[in-house]
């Protein structure tokens, strides 16, 4: 307590309380059970003084000195009904819950052995309270116990003050700071009681629990400290020392949940990573689903975690030594459940093992240099020629298709060899082939992972057909057994087969440059392919897929928004790119601005969104949800100013029907492509325009 408060409590003591005890005008007695708020300590008791205090005037002063604690109050004073058990002027705004805070504080600071004098002084009247040990009628009143009632007597007098309330109280300063401590208000300056959800505290002593301010337990397994709105007050007891533990635990994760605070998640992301455990309260990974702190998620998990990252659960282990071998970093969240694991891994963006092993191969499947057939020397070819065409005739043809020839690669550095699942290709290093016996051995090798894989002959597909797993050791065993049937056999193999000619794919148009797609589109999604190389180089991005991951946002979005579909197209599963936020956070991690990307897709869905297919050619109001974004979409718009604001009206003027949005003519769009005509000025693109796009 600073020298300035103190001051301030003497002057009002000088001013209204009189240096020795009043005559007492009038006493007012409640029979009161020995049993009663028994619970209750005397730091408990101050606190309520203090809240009360604090409801009435939140420049409350509390202060101690020389043995006294003084709480002031600048606030109406304590009205006759303020004396009266059961009456309650408390309202939901205020730190109080049950209006008998200070009645029952003085019983309890009456009764305590700790406590000396309290006196309180309001407007126009004062009081001293005392506990007193009565039998009723001098006993005549049969008593359970036979130690009777104890009386909480109020001494009431008259006093000069017109405004406030004064509360004294001789007590030790140890109790006087414990009381104290309890408000943040007191102890943090400029400190105001949370809005909903409640605010997640970092600093002090973790495991904290306060309603609007007011300490109510600690829970030394908590993480974080929590301060609850006032409208939370309902959740705790009579006694304000309990919380229900299903309302905190659901109050808890909706503070987690939707908190964007990377310090937050650092301390959350840390401790589990490092095998911490959580206590039923703080378990929220599963319940954040909104789009920004997902991104929030992401942006701590690019900066804090290895970029090559995976993990593991039950029979991934044969995929997890395979991500290994490639340099991966393996993440474990020992302490927690394995479907939480699930969710704090796809919240952080990093992928099961097996998963992320296909991922691996395929982003590296680009990555090798691969050596054309007409490079290779005469005897390099002709040595995989007669390799190949030996596996095939003793396994037969499908065990191995086209066989590539590579110098180096980033899909398995430390192989002589790979297969890949999604083409069914087999890859060799050029330098096995100086080697016919390496070379038949990495064949028959790679040909064990494709047979396993796609099956073939007599033999099945099977699920495990990496690496040290067992469904290829026992194709690799099979083809063993084979060969060696033929030797013990003497049987010649089987002559080669011929392959069928290969037919070369048909080109296709990509969906940027389709006519069918609304030109609003397609100028959207070249802007979007334009604008990618800047946006990976500002954002420090490996590539789109890294820059999506990056927001938290499922892919389905971008190839929607790059990739656009007709007007009216509805895919049973994603491929609308419909939510603002998750467009947003795509829009500000390419560059762009949000409102422009939303109203570039979507604004020629306005007469067809919301409706029945019946409906579409029909004029009038668009449905209620796509108005609503569009107004969101002109709030931000708004903010952004010109040259964007001006096409404000328009926007409105369709959404509300003032403006024919026909199906046979795409005039109405106007403002979605004049949006992305400035966005392309702003930016630097000045490519050509399509006609209607001005701005």
């Amino acid at each position: 307590m600073d020298n300035s408060t103190v001051a301030a409590v003497r002057t009002d003591l000088s001013t209204d309380i009189s240096a020795t005890e009043p005559a007492a005008t009038t006493t007012l007695t409640y029979p009161i059970s020995p049993d009663y708020v028994k619970t209750w300590t005397s730091v408990r008791a101050l606190s309520e003084l203090i809240a009360n205090a604090l409801d009435e005037d939140p420049d409350a002063r509390v202060a101690w000195s020389d043995g006294v604690l003084t709480i002031a109050d600048d606030g109406p004073g304590i009205p006759e009904e303020g004396l009266v058990l059961g009456h309650s002027t408390k309202t939901a705004g205020q730190i109080g819950q049950f209006g008998e805070g200070k009645k029952l504080a003085a019983l309890v600071l009456a009764r305590s052995p700790e406590i000396g004098q309290v006196r309180c002084e309001t407007v126009g009247y004062g009081f001293t309270p005392s506990v007193q040990r009565q039998r009723l009628l001098g006993g005549l009143v049969p008593s359970l116990s036979g130690q009777g009632a104890e009386l909480l007597v109020y001494h009431l007098y008259r006093t000069g003050r017109v405004k406030g309330t004064v509360f004294t109280v001789e007590c030790s300063r140890e109790l006087a700071e414990q009381a104290r401590s309890r408000f943040r208000a007191l102890t943090e300056p400029g400190y105001r009681p949370p809005s909903v959800p409640g605010q997640c505290v970092l600093d002090g002593e973790p495991g904290r629990i306060w309603i609007g301010g007011v300490l109510v337990n600690v829970q030394p397994d908590l993480l974080c400290s929590y301060d609850l709105p006032l409208d939370a007050k309902g959740m705790q007891n009579r006694d304000r020392t309990v919380v229900d533990a299903v309302a905190l635990r659901t109050a808890v994760r909706g503070m987690l949940a939707t908190s964007q605070d990377e310090q937050i998640i650092g301390r959350f992301a840390q401790h589990v990573l490092a095998g911490g455990k959580l206590a039923e309260p703080e378990q929220f990974f599963s319940d954040v689903h909104q789009p920004y702190p997902r991104a929030a998620w992401r942006r701590w998990a690019r900066t804090h975690l290895p970029e090559h990252t995976y993990y593991t659960t039950t029979g991934n282990e044969q995929a997890a030594l395979s991500l290994i071998d490639n340099g991966y970093t393996e993440l474990t969240a020992a302490g927690l459940p394995s479907y939480l694991q699930r969710s704090l891994m796809d919240l952080l963006g990093v992928e099961v093992a097996k998963t992320q092993q296909t991922r691996h191969y395929e982003r590296a499947r680009n990555k090798t240099t691969w050596v054309p057939d007409r490079e290779l020397t005469a005897a390099e070819r002709a040595t995989l020629t007669a390799g190949r065409d030996l596996v095939r005739r003793a396994i037969g043809p499908f065990a191995l298709d086209r066989v590539r020839v590579y110098s180096a690669s980033e899909q398995s550095p430390c192989a002589d060899g790979f297969y890949t699942p999604s083409t069914g290709d087999t890859a060799i290093h050029r330098d096995v082939l100086a080697d016919r016996h390496l070379t038949l051995l990495v064949l028959i090798h790679e040909a064990a992972h494709r047979v396993a894989h796609r099956g073939g002959g007599r033999w099945l597909p099977t699920a495990d057909y990496q690496d040290r797993t067992r469904g290829f050791e026992y194709r690799l065993s099979d083809f063993a057994a084979v060969l060696l049937g033929y030797l013990a056999d003497s049987t010649p193999l089987p002559g080669a087969v011929d392959e069928p000619a290969r037919t070369g794919r048909q080109p296709r148009l990509a969906p940027a440059d389709d006519p069918a797609v609304p030109a609003v589109r397609r100028e959207l999604a070249h802007l979007l392919a334009e604008r990618l190389p800047g946006a990976l180089v500002d954002g420090s991005f490996r590539d789109a897929k890294d820059l999506v991951a990056s927001t938290g946002v499922h892919p389905d979005y971008w190839r929607t928004l790059t990739q656009p579909k007709v007007a009216g197209h509805r895919q049973q599963r994603g491929g609308r790119a419909w939510d603002y936020d998750k467009n947003a956070l795509l829009a500000t991690a390419a560059g762009l601005h949000p409102p422009v990307v939303w109203l570039g897709y979507h604004l020629c869905e306005g007469p067809l969104h919301g409706r029945p297919r019946a409906k579409w050619r029909q004029p009038g109001r668009w449905a209620k949800k796509m108005r609503d974004a569009i107004e969101r979409a002109c709030i931000d718009l708004e903010k952004l100013g010109e040259p964007y604001a001006r096409h404000i009206p328009a926007l409105r003027a369709l959404a509300e029907g003032g403006t024919p949005a026909g199906m046979h003519d795409d005039s109405w769009h106007a403002p979605a492509r004049s949006l992305i005509a400035a966005e392309r000025r702003r930016l630097g693109l000045h490519s050509p325009q399509p006609p209607g796009a001005d701005g």
